[in-house]
Formats: structure tokens, C-alpha cells, sequence
């Protein structure tokens, strides 16, 4: 018997797109040197930007609460 009620933990389609969508305007930050960078052309996919042998910090985003 099918509960058509009980929650999943799937995504929908457009849970997956907006965490996919790389924002312009995002920014990260190298905690180590302090370098900088910003998102200038957006696009789908996984940024993970790196900076002396570690992940950057975000800093500024769209949509992350830190506007």
C-alpha cells in the first residue's frame, strides 16, 4: 500500500536548478592571502573555488542571505 502523504527527500526539478545556478555577483575569499574573487558570468554547475591549497571562503552571493 502507497502513503501518497508522507514526505520524501527528493528534490523537484527546481530545487535542483537552484542549487545548481551559479549567481553572478557571488564572491569568495582566500582567508589565508586575502585574494578576492567575484562571479562575473553565471551559469549551472559547482563552483569551488580554491586559494593556497584551500577552499575559499563566500563572502557575497545572490540569494545566500548575505547581501
Amino acid at each position: 500500500m502507497k502513503e501518497d502523504n508522507l514526505p520524501t527527500d527528493e528534490w523537484t526539478v527546481d530545487e535542483w536548478e537552484e542549487a545548481w545556478t551559479i549567481k553572478v555577483g557571488t564572491a569568495y575569499v582566500c582567508d589565508w592571502c586575502g585574494t578576492m574573487v567575484m562571479v562575473t558570468k553565471g551559469g549551472i554547475g559547482v563552483i569551488e573555488p580554491r586559494c593556497c591549497g584551500k577552499e575559499m571562503r563566500l563572502i557575497k552571493g545572490q540569494g545566500d542571505g548575505n547581501k
